[in-house]
């Protein structure tokens, strides 16, 4: 990397048809608003840039450095962010559709209200993220760490979260219907009225001290078992019926009590 380019000439560059800016110092730069689609910044470094409002909707920024920067209200849909580093990055109320963030690493950034629907996330660091009602319908979050995040209000409706670990993790009124949990740890997750409608829960790791909340997850009934004391008539019951595999012994003729009252006399 060489000089810091400034805005003013970036967005020159760009707009004569450069969309090149690759290994880039761009950091601490300001974009607020700016139209950067398809922009190539891979390996860049965008460390505490302001990219506030600003299109960058196909944009390939795969293993760049965007830490602690501002991305709020921007688009970024089919971008390429593999491998990014997002730390402690604002993307509020971000639109990330169908983009790609594999293994990206966005711990303690802050994503409420941010849409990542269909978007690929997998093995995706997103420790102590700050998720509040994000969209992530569909989204693929395979073997993603999720623990300590905060997606209360989430809508993860058909996401993939399978061996995804959200251990310690704010679930609360979150929408997992029909989402894939195979696998997934949700230690001590808080799951407070959690949608977990038609959820595969198959293999996953419940343990918590709270207590689990599984919401509308249909169980299935817990066996009825019998009490002592049916248990005890059924035994005597048993007892009394016939043993069908021994020949019944013949029975003698009853010998005849005599009634007391015979015997006694006239006084």
């Amino acid at each position: 990397m060489g000089k810091t380019m400034d805005a003013a000439t970036l967005i020159e560059l760009y707009q004569s048809g450069d969309r090149n800016f690759s290994r880039q110092d761009l950091s601490g730069i300001v974009l607020t608003g700016a139209t950067l689609r398809g922009i190539n910044c891979t390996e860049g470094d965008l460390s505490g840039a302001v990219l506030d409002l600003a299109n960058l909707e196909e944009a390939e920024l795969n293993l760049a450095n965007l830490m602690d920067a501002t991305v709020s209200g921007s688009i970024l849909n089919f971008a390429n962010l593999n491998g990014a580093m997002l730390q402690r990055a604002a993307m509020i109320g971000v639109t990330c559709e169908d983009a790609f963030l594999i293994e990206a690493d966005l711990s303690e950034a802050i994503l409420s209200e941010a849409n990542f629907s269909r978007s690929f996330l997998t093995g995706a660091n997103l420790t102590r993220a700050r998720m509040q009602r994000s969209r992530l319908s569909q989204a693929f979050l395979t073997g993603a760490s999720l623990n300590g995040a905060n997606l209360s209000g989430a809508d993860l409706t058909a996401a993939d979260l399978s061996r995804a670990n959200l251990t310690g993790a704010n679930l609360t009124g979150a929408n997992l219907s029909r989402a894939n949990l195979a696998g997934a740890k949700l230690n001590w997750a808080n799951l407070t009225h959690a949608n977990l409608t038609d959820a595969d829960l198959t293999g996953t790791y419940l343990v918590t001290m709270k207590g689990i909340y599984l919401g509308a997850v249909p169980l299935p009934p817990e066996p009825v078992l019998p009490s002592l004391q049916e248990l005890e008539q059924l035994e005597q019951q048993m007892n009394r019926q016939p043993n069908q595999s021994e020949p019944r012994q013949p029975v003698g003729p009853v010998e005849q009590v005599p009634d007391p009252a015979e015997d006694l006399g006239d006084p």
